[in-house]
């Protein structure tokens, strides 16, 4: 339907009336002609000066760059030696077992 719409609507857009496009309005006059150029005129033009070239700089004295030092020999470094780290022992109970306390758990109630 819509198609049907669209398509009615376009086909009265190309078929309106367009008299009013035959007025003197759209009628414009030529454009005048270009006036005749002068002719030319012979004169000196002097060349344009030279244009100036690029001369680099002069390269840098050369200087004597002493070697480099020897890298040292690669020896072995032994580790550090690491002192032994002494935890406390929990010390058992009488009976010679080991207790431990149970953390008890709270739960929120949530509404």
């Amino acid at each position: 339907m819509k198609f049907v719409i669209i398509a009615v609507a376009f086909l009265a857009c190309a078929l309106a009336d367009v008299s009013e496009l035959a007025q003197p309005g759209y009628d414009y006059p030529q454009p005048a002609p270009l006036a005749p150029e002068p002719a030319p005129v012979e004169s000196y033009i002097p060349p344009a000066p030279p244009a100036p070239e690029y001369i680099p700089p002069a390269p840098p004295a050369p200087e004597y760059i002493p070697p480099a030092p020897a890298a040292p020999q690669p020896e072995y470094i032994p580790p550090a030696v690491a002192e032994p780290v002494l935890e406390e022992i929990e010390q058992p109970a009488q009976d010679g077992y080991r207790y431990k306390t149970v953390r008890r758990r709270v739960f929120r109630h949530r509404n």
